[in-house]
Parts: structure tokens; sequence; C-alpha cells
């Protein structure tokens, strides 16, 4: 299969996907997810990958969701306009019903790497912003620069979306309610603090320490790897993860009704 939005690379046992879209400082848009969505697949059904490593090309990791017309339209999806129009213009708003599709949307995207069968790392450097952060914490370990930023800047004209709920369980009750109510990004000293991070590394090691790490988990057997994986994930299931994520996704629903979102693209 060949990618236009992505990079994909195997080597060593080890699956790199690079979101390549530095034009545009990576946004998320729905054929560049549909095309890591497929890379993931492809890696986790390939005998000779053990590890997944996610990263951006470019400027930063990713700027968050694509709000131009380029955003295209998501599986669910039933407007046919660009979300830019839905979310920050002055049109007609968008129904819940199709709202709460598109957030399904992201949402099945970042359970897709929860539920991944093999280990996947998300090397971070720069900004990772708005849904970027969804698909960086739903990965299994997070390596960052010392440049790197996080956060999610739409709470400040939109509901909060299901990443807040992954920053939650991160970060503890009231930094979780510090960037929900602020909209401010961690340094990367705050993410390593706060346990967003495992590893914070000098931006020039960033390639290299990130696979050197994950060289060292390739060395252990998949079908071990994936049962550690899938233990660990199960015991934060027990205690709802998945839940509040879709809870989140539903209470953003109703963003595109609220009257600041008319001033989003103006944030």
């Amino acid at each position: 299969m060949s990618y236009e939005y992505i990079l994909y690379d195997v080597d060593d046992r080890l699956a790199t996907i690079t979101l390549n879209r530095p034009q545009r400082r990576n946004a998320l848009s729905w054929p560049m997810l549909e095309e890591v969505s497929a890379a993931l697949k492809k890696a986790e059904t390939d005998t000779d990958v053990r590890v997944i490593i996610i990263k951006g090309a470019g400027p930063c990791f990713s700027a968050g969701h694509d709000l131009s017309p380029a955003m295209g339209k998501g599986r669910r999806q039933l407007d046919d306009r660009p979300w830019n129009e839905i979310m920050g213009g002055e049109g007609e708003r968008a129904s819940v019903w199709d709202a709460r599709a598109r957030v399904q949307d992201h949402l099945d995207f970042d359970l897709e790497i929860w539920n991944c069968w093999k280990p996947v790392i998300a090397q971070v450097h720069s900004y990772c912003l708005g849904g970027s952060i969804g698909m960086a914490l739903s990965c299994d370990l997070l390596i960052a620069s010392k440049d790197a930023r996080m956060g999610y800047p739409p709470v400040r004209s939109m509901a909060p979306g299901e990443e807040i709920s992954l920053f939650s369980w991160h970060v503890g009750l009231k930094r979780a309610k510090w960037l929900s109510l602020t909209g401010d990004s961690m340094t990367a000293k705050e993410m390593l603090d706060y346990g967003v991070a495992n590893w914070i590394v000098p931006n020039n090691k960033l390639d290299a320490e990130t696979r050197k790490i994950a060289r060292r988990i390739a060395n252990i057997d998949s079908e071990l790897l994936n049962l550690s994986k899938t233990l660990v994930n199960r015991i934060f299931e027990q205690q709802g993860l998945p839940h509040s994520m879709k809870s989140s996704g539903e209470i953003v629903s109703f963003g595109p009704n609220l009257k600041s979102l008319r001033n989003f693209e103006k944030m």
C-alpha cells in the first residue's frame, strides 16, 4: 500500500509510522488518520514487527485536528460541510448526532492504538496539541524531547474531548482541572513529573533514544509483550478508562451548538 500523508518503515523489528504533513504542522486530517489506521493494522499482523513507533515529521509532532476543508469526512459523519464551517463558521451548527459521530470516529481511532496487539511508542517533539494528544496518550509509552509541549487549547472555546479524560487518568484530579479550565500546555519537565512522559531526552538524541528503548522491548517475544500489554490495559479498563473517554466524547458532542465556537478560529 502506498501512503500520501504518512511514511511507513520497518527495520530491526521496529515499525515506524511518521505523520508527514509538515507544511500543516502534521494536522490530523481524516485521510491521514485512515492511513495511520491501515499502517497500524499492517504492523500488527507483520511477524517481523514487535514494536511500533509513531512520530511527526518536520517542526512538531502534531498541531491537532485539521479544521480546514482538508480535514475530510469521518467514517460516520453525515454533514458534508468542512469541519471548520461546522465548528467555527457563522452558518448552521452541526447536529448533536453528527457531532457525536465525528467524536466517536476520533475515539475509535485512539482506541485502535490502545487495543493494538503490539506495544506502541509515541515519539513527541515540540508541540503535541489538541486532538493529537489523544493519539499520543493512547500509546503505551511516550518519549519526548526537552522542547516538547502538550496541551488542549480548544477547551478555551469548545467543550473538552475524550483527550481530557486521558489527561485526567495520567495527571490526577487537580492538574486535570487546571488543564481543562485553562487550555494551558505542559512543559516537557511537567510531562515527566506528572506521569505523561516516560522519558525526556535532548532534542538531538530523540530518534536514537527512542529506537534504543524500542529495541530493548523488541528483544522480548511478541506473545509475551501482548500478554503484558493486555494485562495492564484490562486493569485500567476495569477502572473505567474507556467509559470515561466515551463520556467525554458524548459531552463534547454538544460543543458545535455553543456560541463560543463562532470565535474558535480567532482564538
